[in-house]
């Protein structure tokens, strides 16, 4: 079915499409015309301007262009404690940064070995297996094959 098929127009007795009658809206239309109140687009009317507290009209925002006047700012303990605090926190941003990047090259990177490395790691030798109980006989490779299907199929 097609989702954008318009329906059938349903047929009265005589095969003629059953069609709604227009609704005449010029009476409606009219009555709203007469009326005085404003409607849902209309602005208010201006009437409200009583309504306006005047207490605070003194108050103004004192807003003044600062732009390419000099300021002198008194040196005082409080600003040094800030300053302090801000290098303090610089050098521990500093800090993790470094670590940061050096945990990410070294995750990146391969260890190199050292001489003493390498030489102990051509010490190392494999130990022998462990030996089977008396009861238990080596498996050959088709029997650990078959074990191994077995325990995947099951």
């Amino acid at each position: 079915m097609d989702r954008y098929a318009e329906p059938e127009p349903e047929l009265d007795s005589d095969g003629e499409p059953i069609v709604e009658p227009e609704v005449d809206l010029s009476a409606f239309l009219e009555k709203q015309k007469l009326t005085d109140e404003p409607g849902p687009s209309e602005p208010p009317p201006e009437d409200d301007a009583d309504d306006i507290d005047h207490t605070l009209d003194n108050l103004q925002s004192k807003k003044t262009n600062l732009k390419g006047k000099a300021q002198h700012i008194e040196w005082d303990d409080s600003l040094e404690d800030l300053l302090r605090e801000k290098e303090a926190a610089e050098a521990t941003r500093e800090l993790k940064n470094r670590f940061r990047a050096k945990s990410a090259k070294l995750r990146t990177s391969k260890p190199t070995l050292t001489a003493s490395d390498r030489k102990r790691e051509l010490s190392y030798v494999d130990a022998p297996s462990l030996p089977l109980p008396e009861n238990m006989k080596p498996k050959t490779e088709m029997e650990q094959m078959e074990d191994f299907l077995d325990d995947l199929l099951s």
